[in-house]
């Protein structure tokens, strides 16, 4: 059989537009593609126990650099108001470090404030609507899941009882259903209160649209002592768009979970921290197992897309282009990381992790944390002194981002999908993989000519949008 060719780096300059901040990125990979048709398998069957030790880490580092895309959900107001404390008031409340705290608790998502880690986190919440102001009604949107519903309601009673000239109407709606509530009131010139937990994505359609109020981030949260990560978006908010339109709520950042025992089957005693040691181990794996061990979300949908944007820009790239010079070598990687892939990688989805337990797979590179009970799961964390939840703090610690809040992402995650289907899935050619990328970029550029404008494409491909960095 033809014998794979490790991933070799090469050095070189490529600048990245990250919204309207540009900064200098050195290091991308190079690397050579296998022959799938000839590769050969053993037949060795993957050890089964009930006693498999499995673990969750930050992950590997990439050619460039070790950041996480952020995931969850955001805190927005609407524009237009009557009472804009009122909302704001309630946005501090559920930005407060004990809310923060005991919402990890209940829901897997975790904290943005320091004082949310420390065993008495602060209860104080900034006074921005007085007792004595006239009660005033706000509205309550929520994408939160249907299972968290009731710990929602719980906060908001607390919440009208510590503030009885406030009344809470809480509602529980998908966040696609949120941007046409929101989109009908605002053109109807309404002048509701409305505060909103929502996807991160899907508050751009809402934000470009002019739907957003500008929001005093730092009274919100008091000074609390934001991660800093995080409150670097906030600068970048006020660099790009003028003020601060949402902020970071509800944190999922993806982390990659192992099956420690079986890597130690494989004498693998220590799990790989860069995408070198990953391939090589990947191989071990294969080679012991007689089977693809690393599994990735390859369902399709928006979780494969996800999956890619945080690879991508570890590489150097800026995933909304597509075909830049990061783009390709992260997918030329995956080209030849697929190779050693579960079969289970095509299934896999949000919340998918049974089969690092059920032996199915080894590697889960990445996951969400916040998508289940990892306690339930019997994870632990690498460090063995820390939490989990500590191991996503070091991941956020490390440097973030946030995909571009366009409201055309929906389109970009259909086409990012073709290109993995044409690439991984169906194997296309290695020499392929450059003009796979760049179809989708003149794919996009064209969606966006025709259902925006040709101002809108030219931005496009002059690299407008990109990554929002948190770092």
């Amino acid at each position: 059989m033809d014998n794979p060719i490790e991933p070799k780096e090469k050095k070189g300059n490529k600048l990245i537009a990250i919204i309207a901040i540009v900064v200098v990125i050195v290091v991308v990979g190079s690397f050579v593609g296998l022959d799938y048709k000839n590769l050969v398998k053993t037949t060795t069957p993957t050890p089964t126990t009930s006693n498999n030790v499995l673990y969750v880490y930050t992950g590997v580092s990439g050619p460039v650099n070790s950041e996480h895309l952020l995931g969850g959900c955001v805190i927005a107001e609407m524009k237009g108001g009557s009472t804009p404390a009122a909302s704001a008031q309630l946005m501090a409340y559920l930005m407060n470090p004990a809310i923060q705290k005991a919402c990890e608790a209940h829901t897997g998502f975790i904290p943005v404030d320091q004082g949310a880690y420390t065993s008495s986190p602060s209860t104080t919440v900034p006074s921005i609507y007085a007792s004595s102001n006239a009660t005033a009604t706000v509205t309550y949107y929520t994408s939160i899941s249907t299972a968290d519903e009731s710990y929602v309601t719980g906060v908001i009673n607390n919440f009208e009882k510590a503030y009885p000239n406030i009344q809470v109407s809480v509602s529980f709606i998908t966040a696609a259903s949120m941007v046409e509530e929101i989109s009908s009131l605002v053109t109807g010139n309404s002048h509701a209160n409305v505060v909103m937990t929502i996807d991160n994505l899907d508050v751009g359609v809402l934000f470009y649209d002019g739907y957003l109020a500008s929001i005093n981030a730092a009274k919100i949260t008091a000074g609390e002592g934001v991660i800093s990560s995080i409150s670097n978006l906030n600068n970048y908010e006020v660099s790009e768009f003028g003020g601060v339109y949402f902020l970071t709520q509800l944190v999922n950042i993806p982390l990659v979970w192992v099956d420690y025992t079986a890597l130690q089957g494989a004498g693998i005693t220590k799990v790989p921290t860069t995408y070198t040691q990953l391939y090589t181990d990947a191989k071990i794996l294969d080679k012991k197992y007689g089977v693809g061990e690393i599994n990735m979300q390859g369902h399709g949908g928006a979780s494969t897309p996800t999956e890619l944007y945080q690879w991508m820009v570890q590489f150097g790239g800026n995933p909304m282009m597509f075909n830049d010079t990061g783009d390709i070598h992260a997918m030329e990687y995956i080209y030849n990381l697929s190779a050693y892939f579960s079969p289970d990688y095509k299934t896999s989805y949000w919340a998918t992790y049974t089969g690092l337990a059920s032996n199915t797979y080894s590697m889960m590179y990445y996951q969400w944390p916040g998508s289940v009970n990892l306690t339930k799961l019997g994870m632990k964390s690498y460090n063995s002194t820390d939490t989990v939840t500590n191991e996503s703090l070091a991941a956020i610690n490390g440097g973030v981002f946030l995909r571009s809040p366009v409201s055309w992402i929906g389109e970009w995650q259909t086409l990012m999908d073709k290109a993995w289907t044409s690439i991984v899935v169906d194997h296309s050619s290695y020499s392929s993989i450059p003009s796979i990328l760049a179809s989708q970029n003149s794919a996009l550029k064209s969606f966006l000519a025709t259902n925006y404008n040709q101002n809108v494409a030219d931005q496009y491909e002059n690299g407008t949008y990109a990554p929002i960095e948190g770092q």
